[in-house]
Order: structure tokens, then sequence, then C-alpha cells
């Protein structure tokens, strides 16, 4: 994501997605999910969530992922803490009780994004900032002790976007420390390249890429490695990225469509969507069966296991209705066999209260249930 200071009651209609339904009338009046559509976003079969082997693998440590296999299912992100200036700066500090509330809810692994450019020197060797590398390796051992997966990126690299030439070189180094740090680590902590790159040059992005992972091999042969497109990692830039030859890479993007209805309100955009816009719509379901489709072929054209990194609606937006588009969003990417990451926990597309301590009850069972 940007930088940002984030009754279930899913409709009827909705719900029909994974069930028969009965001929109950929905019991409010947003336009109700074209249900038929729905049915049609991918196999009838879904791939298994194996959510209660990932969780012990995880704290057990594990054994070497398997080529071309890509474990997590169910994913929460931990946005604004570690990829701020300082943590705590965007009003969320990462707690250790909070990976257990993750795991017991269901989830089994989180993503934590983190800044590293502006915690590393401006010249060579660009060494990261001893204490800044400690938290992070203490917050993956408190994840991994709450019987989570890890997914640790590369965060908000803005100089890297304006001139990959120069802040190349800084880039491979914070790779080649961050891959020696976590060498040792159970196979259940995985790597992120970069987060949403931004009107890159993709000949460069793609040569740093080959350079970033042929330095994590040295030190991590076997651990998945995810790479994204352009454009925020958009799906629609996926397929300008050259995947080397390795079986443990995963390919991943982001999804907020539409950017109308899931940014309204956004503070942090010089235009942003006015508030008002509902979700379910002919064209919502047609947006949606598009990207489904698309990742789904992406998917099966590949070989690459497909991780949707980022998706949610913005705190604004009423709760039914981010309830409504979070399920129905998460069920056709659950059927079409692709993992994902709700962002996010305590921010502003929470799914956690943080004032009351407790999970939004229709956002969680939106995601869980």
């Amino acid at each position: 994501m940007k930088h940002i200071p984030l009754r279930l009651f899913v409709l009827t209609t909705a719900a029909c997605v994974l069930s028969s339904c009965s001929n109950a009338e929905p019991a409010q009046t947003t336009p109700p999910v074209q249900t038929q559509q729905l049915r049609q976003l991918s196999n009838a079969n879904p791939e298994p969530l194996e959510t209660a082997q990932i969780t012990q693998t995880a704290q057990l440590g594990g054994a070497a992922l398997r080529p071309n296999h890509f474990p997590v299912r169910r994913c929460m992100n931990m946005g604004n803490a570690l990829e701020a200036d300082y943590e705590g700066e965007w009003g969320y500090t990462i707690r250790e009780r909070d990976f257990h509330t993750i795991a017991k809810a269901g989830f089994d692994t989180v993503r934590i994004p983190v800044r590293w450019d502006i915690k590393a020197q401006k010249r060579a060797p660009y060494k990261i900032d001893p204490a800044h590398m400690q938290r992070v390796i203490d917050v993956v051992g408190q994840a991994q002790n709450a019987g989570l997966g890890v997914i640790l990126d590369v965060h908000h690299y803005r100089e890297l976007m304006a001139n990959a030439g120069p802040q190349g070189e800084r880039f491979l180094a914070i790779w080649s420390q961050i891959s020696q740090a976590f060498a040792a680590a159970p196979p259940t902590v995985y790597f992120e390249l970069l987060n949403e790159p931004t009107d890159a040059d993709m000949g460069q992005l793609n040569a740093l890429y080959a350079r970033a992972l042929q330095i994590i091999r040295r030190t991590n042969p076997t651990r998945a490695v995810m790479m994204g497109g352009n454009r925020w990692n958009s799906l629609d830039t996926l397929g300008d990225v050259r995947f080397p030859r390795d079986p443990y890479l995963v390919a991943t993007y982001h999804d907020y469509g539409p950017h109308e209805f899931t940014h309204q309100g956004a503070s942090w955009e010089d235009n942003p969507p006015p508030l008002g816009k509902r979700w379910g719509s002919n064209k919502d379901i047609a947006e949606l069966t598009d990207v489904i489709s698309r990742a789904s072929a992406f998917k099966a054209r590949t070989g690459l296991p497909v991780f949707v990194g980022e998706f949610g609606v913005i705190n604004e937006v009423p709760e039914d209705q981010r309830a409504e588009w979070t399920y129905v969003r998460r069920v056709a990417m659950e059927r079409a066999g692709l993992s994902w990451c709700a962002w996010d926990f305590a921010g502003a597309f929470s799914v956690y209260d943080m004032s009351r301590e407790r999970w939004k009850p229709q956002m969680i069972s939106a995601l869980t249930r």
C-alpha cells in the first residue's frame, strides 16, 4: 500500500458462492451480487487450504519447501508499523500477542512490510542499522513462535523507483544482508523482492530481480521468493516480469478493484474517490470475473504459484459493504487456487479493532467463515 497514517452480514446471494441458496429475500437494500457469474469465476474444486498442516509446519520448523509449491493460504498484513519512518508513527506497533490472536483466528501466515532503505547507509557497504535488523528478527521470531509463516518484503523504496540505476547496488546490498540474517530461518519464512514497483523501467527491474535472486540463492537455496509487476503490483503488468528458471518462485499481485470503491476518501491521495460508492453491480462482478480469470490463466500458463499479496477496503466504507466485497473476493481467490493476504490488521483498512481489542466481527467472518 501507499503511505497511510486503516452483525457479519454478507448478502444471502453472495453466500451462494459456496452453497445452494434458499428463496429468502436479502435483509438489506444493497443490490444483490450476481451469484451465477460468481460460480463461474473458477473451477468447482478449490485447492485445499491445509491450514492446520501449515501451522504445524511453522511450529516445528518444517522440512524444505517442495519445488513449485507455496503453502501459504490465508495471510494477514501487519501494515503501518515497520514500513514507517519509525515504528508507531502511523498508529500501530507490532505486539507479540497480535500474532497469537491472528493464528487463533485461523490465519497461517503474516506479511510484514519493512522499509529498509531509510535504515541503511547511503554509501557502500549500505549497512542496515543493527537495531532495525534486530527488531525485524525479533518480530519474525515472535510470529514463528505463534505458529505463523512470515513474508518479509522491501517496502516503500521510493528512491529505487525514481533512480533504479544508482540505487540498484544499494537494493542488492540490502537483500544480501536480509538473506544472510535469515539464512537459518525455517522454510516458512518467505522473501518478497520489492513491494509495489511504480513507474519503474521493467528492463532495469527484471535485471535487479535476477541479480537479487542470485544473491539470495547463495544462502537461501530453497526459500520461496516472490516477484511482482509494475504499477503497484498490478495484475496487468505481471506478465512483464521475467521469472528466472527457479522452482521456488511465486508470482504476486495486489487487488484493490474497483479503486473508486476500495479507496473512497483516502486522505493520502491527491484526488480520492468520493464517499458513497456501493459495490455489487453487474459491472463490478464483471471486473472481478476478469481479474480472477486472468490470474487463473497466468497460473495455468506459467505453472507458478500466484499470491494476492494485498486486498482490502478502506475503513471509511460501512463495514457491511466492506465485508461483502471481502467475502466474495476471498472466496473467488480460494476457488481459483490463489493464496491471499488481507490488508490489513490494524491500519486504515483494518480487520482488528485496536480500541476494543477485538476483531471487527463482520470483517473477520468475511475472511475466515
